[in-house]
């Protein structure tokens, strides 16, 4: 950036100034910072030569090779329609198992896209369901994010293995969710097909979207619940470790 200063002779001249390290760019797909603030950032993205590239033209090494990025694109897009067609397919299996008079042990019969032909309980069609569903949540937070860094030429090869692991840390925590919100909530219940399964899907879906807040919400409830008044192991007489500066008591009981 530039800034105007007076001289001596009250004459105006032009001052470069520089960022710092790291100073006006993001950090990457979550927590971003800087001018470019990944999801929802508020920068409109560079104009042509103004960015993407180091100060003496040549292409910045960190940045994400355009095959690279293609194929990371493409396989969000084949993510998406994959995901979108196991639910299409699935969600009439769900309606029919947990229908009301239905019998708890009743199956109904999946084949998604053509493939298999699976006979699934409620409570499989159930979290099939959540899979399916925080799947479709975490693609869109990727996606937005990939979309975001892309236009602002910021998507970095370091952050390749975040948008690969993206579905799978957002299924893993939804199912985490689903069976504490099952066994706490809906403990006397009789089965899956006493529950809603646009509720809980719709649940499944934030928490692929929202991984981490989901996340910093449960440490919040594990801090609560499983509180203590003192450190265990500080308030131990004989602690594990032995103090550098003493010698063990060969013989403990002896006085």
């Amino acid at each position: 950036m530039t800034r105007q200063q007076h001289d001596g002779g009250g004459q105006l001249s032009t001052v470069s100034v520089g960022h710092g390290a790291g100073e006006g760019m993001d950090e990457g797909p979550d927590g971003a910072t800087g001018l470019d603030s990944g999801d929802g950032g508020t920068g409109s993205g560079p104009v042509d030569g103004e960015a993407g590239g180091a100060a003496d033209g040549t292409r910045d090494e960190r940045r994400l090779s355009t095959p690279a990025t293609t194929l990371l694109g493409l396989f969000l897009l084949v993510d998406v329609v994959l995901v979108c067609g196991a639910l299409v397919t699935l969600w009439p299996v769900i309606l029919a198992t947990i229908e009301p008079g239905a019998d708890p042990g009743a199956t109904a019969r999946w084949s998604p896209f053509g493939f298999g032909d699976w006979a699934l309980t409620a409570d499989t069609a159930m979290l099939l369901a959540v899979v399916v569903c925080s799947a479709l949540g975490s693609f869109v937070h990727a996606a937005t994010s990939f979309a975001t860094y892309v236009g602002n030429r910021r998507l970095y090869a370091s952050w390749l293995w975040w948008y690969l692991l993206r579905a799978g840390i957002g299924v893993a925590l939804a199912l985490l969710v689903y069976l504490l919100l099952r066994g706490g909530l809906f403990a006397g219940s009789s089965g899956a097909g006493a529950t809603n399964p646009y509720g809980f899907s719709g649940i499944a879906g934030l928490c692929g979207l929202f991984s981490k807040q989901a996340t910093d919400k449960l440490r919040e409830i594990c801090d609560t619940l499983l509180s203590t008044t003192g450190d265990g192991d500080r308030d131990r007489r004989d602690g594990l470790a032995t103090p550098r500066d003493s010698t063990p008591d060969p013989d403990p009981g002896k006085p």
